[in-house]
């Protein structure tokens, strides 16, 4: 088996493999990440500790959400990066079903990166401000540079997400994953 197959898009192949590597990292990642808490979760001093924990009362709603559902996000996140790896095989092999899934998967990734780049405060706490007046005006001006920062990386790799997305799902890159059996007929 060879990494680049010939007649096949090099660049295709090289970003497949990079992408499965990147993706079964994160997947090694996740499944640690996913044990550490379930094992942290099982001890009752943990929920002593959350029990006195005070939250902030302005939170991001994605914040928010992460902390009410801290396990199926953690559950959520392996399974996202497993099936980027399953994905990112199957395309490397030329598959229908993983450019098909893949497609939507980046559509999906540059989608939530708009969100990210219209909203940023979905993420990243507001600044704090008391009738037009700051009230720590080093938070404030840590939050606007990490909002500034999650725009750009926003920006940046939802493009990204959505160029390989249109070229996987429009480009001469589709014919490489015809079925040969279709072709004959």
């Amino acid at each position: 088996m060879k990494l680049f197959p010939e007649g096949k898009s090099k660049p295709l192949s090289g970003f497949a493999l990079a992408a499965a590597l990147a993706t079964g990292a994160m997947t090694l990642l996740a499944a640690r990440d996913l044990l550490t808490l379930l094992d942290v979760f099982s001890t009752p001093a943990f929920y002593l500790a959350l029990a006195h924990a005070t939250l902030p009362t302005q939170m991001p709603p994605l914040a928010a959400l992460i902390v009410r559902n801290m396990r199926l996000v953690f559950i959520f996140s392996f399974f996202f990066w497993l099936s980027g790896l399953t994905l990112a095989l199957g395309v490397w092999h030329r598959k229908e079903w993983a450019r098909r899934g893949a497609t939507w998967m980046l559509y999906l990734l540059s989608g939530a990166a708009l969100l990210l780049l219209l909203f940023p405060w979905l993420a990243i706490p507001r600044p704090m401000v008391y009738g037009g007046v700051s009230v720590s005006s080093e938070f404030d001006s840590a939050v606007r540079t990490a909002a500034l920062f999650a725009r750009i990386v926003s920006l940046l790799g939802g493009s990204l997400c959505l160029w390989w997305a249109l070229t996987l799902d429009r480009g001469q890159v589709r014919l490489e994953f015809r079925n040969p059996e279709k072709q004959s007929r």
